[in-house]
């Protein structure tokens, strides 16, 4: 029985500091490696204290509302559609999946507040770095299609939108990560607009979202 105990009480100490160490692990960190694990290679803290300084100086929020999740979240949340992510220093897009699954297995509430601040700037971070592969198209009362400002043959739409993609390849950009925006006209045919989506859906682009 004592050689039992011998046995299993360096493992349980063993267990107990792995446990302590990672609870007291920034949370930086903890981010970072989800990703490393998913084989994505970022610098979390780099990433997190130069979006710091750039919403700053940028006046989108001040030095004092970066301490607060609340302020992150409201100011954060109203130009997150509109937002150019190079006027906020955002080079490429922050792939969400290691990030949500990192968050699904955390319980953020229980976080010191440091950490969740920093939750809340990687999240917009991430959701910033997305609009590079957001694509616009606009649906109008006469059957047209425009891109980019440009009127777009219908039998033209894969190849100009795929072609968009691979331009934009070298700020990570791809066909599972773009997001395609359809606005119509209001007096545009349902009719048409269902023909567009069953196209986009033909193209593998299904990310897509619709409003008039």
């Amino acid at each position: 029985m004592k050689k039992k105990l011998l046995i299993i009480l360096p493992a349980f100490i063993i267990c107990f500091v792995l446990i302590v160490s990672q609870a007291k692990e920034p949370i930086s960190k903890s981010i970072q490696r989800a990703y490393s694990d998913a084989n994505f290679d970022i610098d979390v803290d780099q990433i997190l204290q130069k979006f710091k300084k750039t919403l700053v100086s940028n006046q989108v929020l001040t030095k004092e509302e970066l301490n607060s999740t609340t302020a992150i979240y409201d100011k954060l949340s109203a130009i997150e559609e509109s937002v150019n992510p190079l006027d906020l220093g955002i080079q490429g897009v922050i792939d969400k999946n290691p990030f949500e699954e990192f968050i699904s297995n955390i319980d953020i509430l229980s976080l010191n507040e440091a950490s969740q601040v920093n939750i809340a700037l990687f999240t917009y971070y991430q959701l910033f770095s997305s609009n590079f592969s957001k694509f616009e198209l606009i649906l109008t009362e006469k059957r047209l299609l425009e891109f980019k400002g440009d009127n777009v043959p219908i039998n033209s739409l894969e190849a100009v939108l795929f072609e968009e993609i691979e331009r934009l390849a070298y700020r990570n950009v791809t066909t599972k990560n773009t997001r395609i925006v359809i606005k119509a006209e209001p007096g545009t045919p349902n009719e048409f607009v269902t023909f567009i989506l069953k196209q986009l859906a033909q193209m593998g682009l299904s990310g897509f979202t619709f409003g008039r």
